[in-house]
């Protein structure tokens, strides 16, 4: 039994470890609008900054790094026309509000789709991890989870 449980948590943790970056991608790192990789048009995202780094620590072949790095552009090619409607959805509500503050229930349904595009891009988010963690070997994995307990506990420290 804590054989299976730490296995479901360091597939947990994994999980974690390439949705924060992929998350830290999405949002440019808090830059403004047009500044990073991300939004300048190249096709590695922010995570690829860290990439080099992985590839060599988890012993990645060509191929294998390849393959993520696809798996990481489709998401960003999926999730593009979610990130725009994100990127103009307050300006929607801020509109719906100006043109009529007693509206609220208008500004809530922009609001609600807002929120579900976001959830669409977190699952896609999930699903690129899941793919991602796939093209890597049961040995990397357990490597990469060592790393990012590894993570967590340094952030704990501070």
């Amino acid at each position: 039994m804590k054989k299976r449980i730490l296995i479901v948590s360091g597939v947990a943790v994994l999980v974690v470890l390439i949705i924060v970056p992929l998350a830290l991608a999405q949002h440019g790192l808090g830059m403004g609008r047009g500044h990073g990789c991300m939004a300048s048009g190249r096709s590695g995202m922010m995570m690829f900054g860290h990439f080099g780094r992985a590839k060599a620590a988890l012993n990645l072949s060509d191929q294998q790094a390849a393959d993520i790095k696809k798996i990481f552009a489709d998401l960003r090619t999926q999730n593009e026309p979610y990130r725009a409607s994100m990127r103009s959805g307050m300006q929607s509500v801020a509109q719906a509000l100006i043109a009529n503050p007693n509206d609220v229930a208008a500004a809530q349904a922009l609001l609600d789709k807002q929120s579900e595009a976001e959830h669409i891009m977190k699952s896609n988010a999930l699903n690129a991890a899941a793919k991602a963690l796939n093209v890597l070997s049961a040995d990397q994995r357990a490597k990469a989870a060592t790393f990012l307990q590894q993570r967590i506990a340094r952030q704990a420290e501070k």
